[in-house]
């Protein structure tokens, strides 16, 4: 179905627009261009240096945000069930646009960039969901249906355990984007401890720092022992056991590259990987949380309004 694969492509968007703004703030690009849709008075400026990567994010969102606009209309027109869901994307990315332009325009203050990063995942979530909401179907609707309630029957408490590693996971998210705008990336260079030993020093952002430190390792313990549970509870869906056996990957890529972040000294690459993991684990957590969900879903073909089955 059109809807389907056009959701899939602004989902990935999305994805690739977070990435892309991790860069920014990881070349020190975030203030390279005014606030206004130009860039040094110019539409399409030399795109060099920090330009290159401030104004690139820029026009990637404006091509992110007709793709969206695309979306909303076909969903509007062929979905009627999924026109809350259509408006809402929408919303949501004229929302973060603004965000971005308020960043820039008020000098990075740290609340408005850090609900900009948390307002983007929640967007790509929103993506993810009707993504999921617009697959094609296998099989006859009512049997489907009953494997999807036998399934969550034999999960049990996995979804807690879901929700449990999403909530431990976007606390982190937030320190992360903590410790970017409060450039205490490299308050704290020794390991474990910080500097001089302490592991609570008395600066604030080596205390904001270590904070983020110590909750990515419980984070990362977290997703390990939920992604068990889920898995042992899963034998009989597959998409689900792979996603369970992915998130501790993700999480121990991520340790990894956290703590190759301070020692590199904020190399790019690096500092880019471990953002772009953050978000790969955001996305396989929140495609468990959908895959598990209890509510109706949106099947093509299917009889009754918008092609809604219970």
């Amino acid at each position: 179905m059109l809807e389907h694969r056009l959701s899939k492509l602004v989902a990935l968007m999305a994805f690739l627009m977070l990435i892309i703004g991790g860069t920014v703030n990881a070349t020190g690009s975030s203030l390279a261009c005014e606030w206004s849709v130009r860039c040094h008075e110019q539409l399409f400026p030399t795109m060099k240096g920090g330009v290159l990567f401030e104004h690139g994010h820029r026009q990637f969102g404006w091509i992110l945000g007709l793709l969206q606009i695309a979306l909303t209309v076909s969903l509007w027109r062929r979905r009627p069930a999924a026109r809350r869901l259509a408006v809402l994307s929408l919303v949501m990315v004229c929302v973060q646009g603004v965000l971005g332009m308020v960043t820039v325009a008020f000098l990075l203050p740290w609340y408005v960039s850090t609900a900009h990063l948390l307002h983007g995942m929640a967007y790509f979530g929103v993506l993810l969901y009707i993504a999921y909401l617009t697959r094609a179907t296998v099989g006859p609707l009512p049997e489907e249906a009953n494997q999807h309630a036998a399934r969550l029957a034999t999960l049990g408490d996995g979804r807690r355990w879901i929700l449990i590693a999403l909530g431990f996971l976007f606390v982190q998210l937030t320190l992360g984007a903590l410790v970017r705008h409060f450039e205490a990336t490299l308050a704290c260079l020794d390991m474990p401890a910080c500097n001089l030993g302490s592991y609570w020093p008395a600066a604030f952002v080596q205390r904001i720092h270590m904070i983020h430190r110590a909750f990515g390792c419980l984070t990362a313990i977290v997703t390990v022992v939920a992604a068990i549970n889920v898995y042992r509870r899963a034998a009989a869906w597959p998409a689900l056991r792979g996603l369970a056996v992915l998130a501790p990957v993700i999480a121990a890529a991520q340790v990894t590259l956290g703590v190759y972040t301070v020692l590199t000294l904020r190399a790019v690459p690096v500092a880019v990987a471990h953002f772009a993991g953050a978000t790969a684990l955001w996305g396989t957590w929140l495609g468990m949380a959908i895959l598990t969900g209890r509510g109706r879903r949106m099947m093509p073909g299917a009889t009754g309004p918008g092609g809604m089955v219970p």
